[in-house]
């Protein structure tokens, strides 16, 4: 009897500490996408010419990224518009940031294209000589559920 009771307070252990793993897991993941998804580039030029960089880029890799009719760019997981980014003049030049972006299976899928695109950015920036730098962090805050377990997320303002 003393057997049958421990079997099942060892199986309940097990579940609640693997949970309690998973729950760490995600959130350290979690982190680790919105500080991705957060970083800004700040592009030492114009809008048009930081448009033309972006242009250039999308030409090259279609598949993964576009600019969407309303000129904002996109990143693709699924959908297009997965993640937007937008271009934001500034006196120090143009800030480019993910305004808002989609989750699928529960997480945002888009973070390593955006590192991708911003890597992209600087190097196509500096073969014509614009200085980048990293800008501001956005902070991102969950909007209403899509689906039974994702969202989408907006830049705070």
């Amino acid at each position: 009897m003393g057997a049958a009771f421990l079997r099942g307070w060892v199986r309940r252990s097990a579940s609640s500490a693997g949970e309690r793993a998973g729950a760490r897991y995600t959130a350290a993941r979690m982190e680790e996408i919105f500080a991705d998804l957060g970083a800004t580039l700040l592009v030492h030029a114009s809008p048009t010419a930081t448009a033309e960089l972006l242009r250039v880029i999308v030409e090259e890799r279609g598949r993964s990224f576009s600019l969407l009719p309303d000129g904002a760019l996109g990143v693709r997981f699924v959908e297009p518009d997965d993640t937007v980014a937008r271009l934001v003049p500034g006196s120090a030049g143009t800030l480019v940031r993910v305004e808002t972006f989609r989750e699928y299976l529960g997480f945002p899928q888009t973070a390593p294209l955006w590192r991708e695109l911003r890597a992209l950015v600087s190097a196509e920036a500096a073969t014509r000589g614009i200085e980048v730098a990293d800008g501001p962090v956005s902070l991102f805050e969950r909007g209403p559920e899509l689906d039974d377990r994702n969202a989408r997320w907006f830049r705070r303002v």
